[in-house]
């Protein structure tokens, strides 16, 4: 997985690319990834960029650097396609998040139960 990984970043997450530097046709590339992966080249290389966009975000990365740095063409992509891998956005995964959400749902809980 690590060394495929790895192919990805040098093809920049194409799936042309992978095939050709593994020497193989991109229908050869398919079968590979459908009989390791149980996946398309293409989806597999969507969820990789989207996972280590993840960890980019999570170190305090903004969605633009982390979608410049794993090769989507725009921003605006990247959220949508994160968004289909994980449910959310990108910012629910940045530093900081989790409290802001705590405090807000903490929030809401203790602004109900005064009303009560």
């Amino acid at each position: 997985m690590q060394e495929w990984e790895q192919v990805a970043r040098e093809a920049e997450f194409s799936a042309p690319k992978m095939a050709s530097l593994c020497s193989i046709s991109e229908r050869q590339l398919q079968r590979v990834f459908r009989k390791h992966f149980n996946s398309t080249p293409r989806r597999w290389l969507r969820e990789l960029q989207c996972r280590l966009a993840k960890q980019l975000v999570a170190q305090g990365y903004s969605s633009k650097a982390a979608a410049a740095e794993v090769k989507f063409a725009s921003e605006s992509h990247f959220c949508r396609e994160f968004k289909k891998v994980f449910g959310s956005t990108p910012q629910t995964f940045a530093p900081g998040a989790l409290s802001y959400i705590r405090a807000a749902v903490l929030g809401s809980i203790r602004g109900d139960s005064a009303r009560q």
